[in-house]
């Protein structure tokens, strides 16, 4: 059986892991410039910054026996710090976040070690054949055939896929709603003189900030913070010039810590799809409608953790079917 997987983050990885465990072939693509999603970090000439999801968490049994075995690997730690609301500085919900090291994106290289992921592969084209599902890259390529696909891509990509081929699946996956972020990464002269690492801001553009030197195995030199704006402000500015994002976000942090921030460098990026405002919360964790399936956290809970058991149910749904098709 051939496994096609449209998606290189939390979900496809975990797919993808499930089902070469099981001696599947699967082939993962991903139009990124490396496998990760929104865990990657973006590479800078100050290094890498983890400018996507900056933490997550492990509730269930499942999970947290991988993510022992992945603290064993060496590829995360956790992050021992409770941050505060802001500007109240009341100390937010107590809880055991989890962070990879040295950096977000060394989870997903860790994960994709070993398997067969194609990277800067933007798939465009999803068509039923005779032989079965024929994918196209952007420029009309053909990418394969396969038996069945796995789409792990946010909500509208792949819904927008699946429109021509499987309308019903499309309709279900419509469902979801994401929202965008722009993210900062303010490289400072000096240091900061604040009394928390990270915070939740309570009123403003701002949603999130950060400093980067206070989660394990980072550098503390330069002084990094990173700043998350809202889904709000966000989706109202999301077509804003980079730089004009990172002034606006700048002069924002600074009013909320009342000092003005010696920045060297600001680097924004705009994550389209960032966070789900309403995820399916499907109870089987993935949604199928024959040979095609759809895993993610918008399928779930929208977390890390739920990307992860997204994927690993999809597979192993795979995995039952082709076992009463023997």
């Amino acid at each position: 059986m051939r496994i096609a997987i449209i998606g290189a983050g939390i979900a496809g990885l975990s797919a993808a892991q499930t089902l070469r465990s099981a001696d599947v072939e699967v082939t993962v693509y991903d139009k990124g410039r490396g496998p990760g999603g929104r865990t990657v970090s973006k590479r800078t000439d100050h290094g890498s910054i983890d400018l996507g999801a900056p933490y997550f968490t492990a509730r269930e049994a499942d999970f947290r026996d991988q993510v022992a075995r992945w603290a064993h690997a060496g590829v995360i730690e956790p992050w021992s710090i409770t941050p505060v609301v802001l500007p109240e500085r009341q100390p937010a919900r107590d809880q055991a976040r989890l962070v990879a090291v040295p950096r977000m994106s060394a989870l997903a290289k860790h994960m994709a070690d070993g398997l067969n992921v194609h990277v800067g592969v933007q798939v465009s084209e999803i068509n039923r054949e005779l032989t079965g599902w024929v994918l196209r890259e952007r420029h009309g390529e053909t990418l394969g055939e396969f038996d069945a696909v796995l789409l792990t891509a946010p909500a509208p990509q792949a819904q927008s896929l699946l429109a021509e081929p499987c309308p019903g699946l499309a309709a279900q996956v419509a469902q979801a709603r994401m929202q965008p972020c722009w993210a900062v990464g303010l490289v400072l002269e000096r240091p900061l003189n604040v009394d928390f690492a990270a915070g939740f801001p309570s009123r403003g553009p701002l949603s999130w900030v950060a400093h980067a030197g206070s989660r394990p195995q980072r550098a503390q030199w330069p002084d990094i913070w990173v700043l998350h704006a809202s889904a709000a402000w966000s989706e109202a500015n999301i077509e804003w010039a980079a730089d004009q994002v990172a002034s606006e976000l700048t002069e924002a942090f600074a009013d909320l810590l009342r000092e003005t921030p010696a920045v060297t460098q600001a680097i924004a990026h705009r994550w389209r799809f960032a966070r789900t405002r309403e995820p399916l919360a499907a109870p089987a964790g993935f949604l199928e409608h024959e040979d095609l399936y759809c895993a993610g956290d918008w399928v779930t809970d929208g977390r890390v953790e739920g990307a992860w058991q997204s994927g690993r149910a999809a597979a192993m749904r795979l995995l039952t079917r082709l076992d009463d098709s023997r």
